[in-house]
């Protein structure tokens, strides 16, 4: 089976991925008769590329890695918008993976919205049309039998949907509480261990997990993201982040940390999607959790999840330290999962 991509967003993860196609190329054909190729890649301000015949991605990550333009690249070259490169494409999956608007989830809403009516499937990593538009976005998948996955769109690779998809059938969501940003762990964790906010933030900036501008993690935006799309998904919720009672942790300050120090208790920022009677209500806030809390020991970039329920309890997935490559395994399995769906001519 030949698989044809069009990737539309090609920083960090998406270059991952395509590494990983590189890698993984002999694995796929021997063991999923599977040839993947990327026939198109759609960038802000690197330049765009769109073919009727594999890229040469070495090629592709070289030309980037040297800073220089796709534009380079030949023939393939081209002016298209991302819009333009999903009406043009010969792709049979669009990969969304531009950055996250965290106002309204655009264009990636309208990226995703488009090639699920052409009948494309689509993989995101972009949490923002989750948060934002998964309910109008699933039923366009349905009507028109594509398939839709979106696995990195919270902690990285770690199998949060697919967990309660593929096994928890019948299992009623009653609430989620996790620790679901690593910019804002890693920093509390740094003031937990004697640092001031202000150098735990250009320590995480200078290692590359806080961002040059760190507002959406320091405020909860992020994290206020990741719950409404875990919410709107798990639990049927139709919110957006907006909708979010919001703290992040900005107020935190070296007092706060003592007194939660003094009682042994740790500051994390805490999401949280509970169900109250017919509505699902989201918070996002700094916590003092306890040594008995499964967040206490919870440091650094790491994240964890608690998923509370009728049927099967309390559930708690930890994931340590993650790098970019769990973030690109996200979209692999995502497309991986997509494959055996078409083979089963299940959606």
């Amino acid at each position: 089976m030949i698989l044809r991509l069009a990737i539309i967003g090609f920083g960090n993860v998406g270059q991952g991925f395509a590494r990983m196609l590189l890698d993984k190329r002999e694995w796929l054909l021997k063991t999923k008769g599977l040839d993947v190729e990327i026939v198109a890649i759609s960038t802000r301000s690197r330049g765009s590329l769109i073919s009727n015949r594999g890229l040469d991605i070495e090629r592709v990550l070289d030309l980037l890695a040297n800073g220089k333009s796709l534009d380079e690249y030949g023939d393939e070259a081209t002016e298209c918008t991302a819009r333009q490169i999903i009406d043009r494409t010969i792709a049979d999956m669009m990969i969304e993976l531009t950055t996250l608007n965290i106002e309204d989830g655009q264009p990636a809403t309208d990226h995703i919205s488009h090639a699920l009516s052409k009948g494309m499937d689509v993989v995101t990593a972009n949490k923002g049309p989750i948060a934002f538009a998964y309910h109008d976005l699933r039923t366009t998948s349905r009507s028109m039998g594509s398939r839709f996955r979106f696995e990195g769109t919270v902690m990285d690779g770690t199998p949060i949907f697919s967990l309660i998809e593929k096994t928890l059938p019948g299992c009623e969501v009653i609430d989620i509480r996790g620790i679901l940003n690593s910019t804002s762990n890693y920093v509390l964790t740094a003031m937990t261990n004697g640092r001031s906010m202000k150098d735990a933030v250009m320590e995480a900036q200078a290692k590359g997990i806080a961002e040059a501008d760190p507002t959406l993690d320091l405020e909860g935006w992020d994290a206020a993201a990741k719950i409404t799309a875990l919410a709107n998904v798990l639990m049927d919720a139709r919110m957006t982040p907006r909708d979010v009672d919001r703290t992040g942790i900005k107020g935190i300050t070296a007092e706060t940390m003592n007194e939660a120090a003094r009682q042994d208790n740790r500051i994390r920022l805490v999401a949280s999607a509970s169900r109250n009677n017919d509505d699902v209500v989201l918070r996002v806030k700094p916590e003092s959790v306890s040594s008995k809390s499964p967040f206490w020991s919870v440091n650094g970039t790491s994240s964890a999840i608690t998923i509370r329920t009728d049927l099967m309890g309390e559930l708690t997935i930890l994931e340590t330290d993650p790098e970019l490559t769990q973030t690109a395994y996200a979209v692999f399995s995502d497309m991986l999962h997509v494959v055996e769906s078409i083979r089963s001519g299940t959606l």
